[in-house]
């Protein structure tokens, strides 16, 4: 719940929330995805994992499959701490993915891709 109410804190409004629970592999996460691609109101995507039983690597493997599938273009963040977060990062910088090292900055671009502002 904090994210979306940094989302609003920052000026944005939410147009859903998806918990993909723990220990969620890639294809859980491509098929999460794909539901949120699916709302036309969805303006722009922040992804925040804190992993513990969640690896970061599966999650970023997950995004890297479903913007290749991507039925339309949404812009998305995304922020990842935790378990295997470097190699998280490694992978999302290579699928030249926005990335935001707080959850803080990771609103704030969010809600400014939302808006249409330059990243």
């Amino acid at each position: 719940m904090t994210t979306m109410d940094l989302v609003k804190n920052f000026g944005g409004e939410p147009a859903n929330f998806l918990d993909v629970g723990g220990g969620a592999r890639h294809e859980t996460v491509c098929g999460a995805m794909e539901l949120i691609l699916a709302d036309p109101k969805v303006k722009a995507i922040l992804v925040n994992i804190f992993g513990g039983i969640t690896r970061g690597d599966e999650v970023a493997a997950g995004l890297i499959e479903a913007r290749a599938q991507q039925s339309r273009e949404v812009p998305m963040v995304v922020r990842i701490v935790g378990t295997n977060a470097a190699e998280a990062a490694r992978l999302l910088e290579e699928a030249k993915f926005e990335t935001a090292a707080s959850l803080d900055e990771a609103a704030e671009k969010a809600v400014a891709m939302a808006k249409g502002a330059a990243r």
